[in-house]
C-alpha cells in the first residue's frame, strides 16, 4: 500500500471516529429540570366564571351604596341649630345659633337656615341644649312684658341670691327682709306669703359698684311694691321649683 493511500484511509477512519463520538455522546433525553422526578401538573391560569361573577356583583352593590349615599346627601337641607345653650326666655342671638344639615321630617319642624334673620330677636319657648336643631315650637315672639305684666330690675349683693346660678325662667321669689337687729318673723308661713312671686328674664354679671342685677317679671299690680322694696335695698331672693311656685300660687 502506497503511502498516499495509506493517509487516506486514516483520514477516513478518523473521520469516522469523530462521527461515532458524537452519536455516541448526542443527549436523546433533554435536561430535566425537575430534580426530584416528581413530576408536576401544568399550572396554567384557567378563568373561573363563579369568581368573575362575584366579583361583577360586589362592584355593582358598590356603584349602588355610593348611589344612594351620594343621593341621601342630596336631600338633605340646612337648617339651624344651638351653638349655645339658650335657656327659657332669653332673646336669642345670631351668636347663640349655627348651621347644619338634616333630612327634612315634618315631625322635627326644623327651621330652615334662611329664616336666620326671623328667629334672631324672638326669645326661646323653653331651654335650648347646645347640639339640638331648632324647631319652630322652639322660639316665640310673644313680647316680655305682656298685658298684665311688668318687668323690675331688682339689684342685690351675691349674699343675696342663692349660691345655684339663676338662668331666665327661673321661678323666684322675692322677700322683703327686717332691718338690721330687728327680730325676724317667727311665722314661717307669714314670710312666705311676703315673698313676691316673679320670674326670671335676664341676670346681670357683678357690677363696679358689686351688685347683680336682676329682672324679673311680675303681675303689674304688685310691680309697684317691688320696687319700693328694691329701694330699701333690704331684699332676698329665693329660687322655687316650678312645681312648688304653681302650688304656691294656689295657696289661698
Amino acid at each position: 500500500m502506497s503511502i498516499n493511500e495509506r493517509a487516506t484511509r486514516t483520514t477516513r477512519e478518523g473521520t469516522n471516529m469523530a462521527q461515532t463520538a458524537r452519536a455516541d455522546t448526542t443527549d436523546h433525553h433533554p435536561f430535566d429540570t425537575n430534580l426530584s422526578g416528581v413530576a408536576h401538573p401544568d399550572r396554567r391560569y384557567r378563568r373561573r366564571p363563579a369568581l368573575i361573577g362575584l366579583g361583577v356583583g360586589l362592584l355593582a352593590t358598590c356603584g349602588a351604596g355610593a348611589a344612594y349615599l351620594a343621593q341621601s346627601s342630596g336631600d338633605t337641607v340646612a337648617v339651624l341649630a344651638v351653638a349655645q345653650t339658650v335657656h327659657r326666655g332669653q332673646v336669642i342671638d345670631a351668636g347663640h345659633l349655627t348651621t347644619a344639615r338634616a333630612a327634612p321630617d315634618p315631625a322635627l319642624e326644623p327651621v330652615a337656615a334662611d329664616d336666620l334673620e326671623h328667629i334672631v330677636g324672638q326669645r326661646a319657648a323653653t331651654d335650648l341644649a347646645a347640639g339640638t336643631l331648632l324647631s319652630a315650637t322652639s322660639v316665640t315672639s310673644v313680647s316680655i312684658p305682656s298685658t298684665g305684666q311688668s318687668v323690675v330690675g331688682v339689684a342685690v349683693t351675691q349674699a343675696q341670691l342663692p349660691h345655684h346660678a339663676l338662668v331666665p325662667g327661673d321661678q323666684v321669689r322675692v322677700f322683703g327682709t327686717p332691718n338690721p337687729g330687728d327680730t325676724p318673723p317667727t311665722d314661717a308661713r307669714d314670710a312666705f306669703r311676703e315673698g313676691t312671686r316673679a320670674t326670671v328674664v335676664d341676670v346681670s354679671g357683678p357690677l363696679d359698684s358689686g351688685y347683680v342685677v336682676v329682672d324679673v317679671l311680675v303681675t303689674a299690680d304688685v310691680a309697684g311694691t317691688l320696687v319700693a322694696q328694691v329701694a330699701t335695698g333690704r331684699i332676698g331672693i329665693a329660687l322655687d321649683a316650678p312645681q312648688a311656685a304653681g302650688e304656691a300660687e294656689e295657696e289661698p
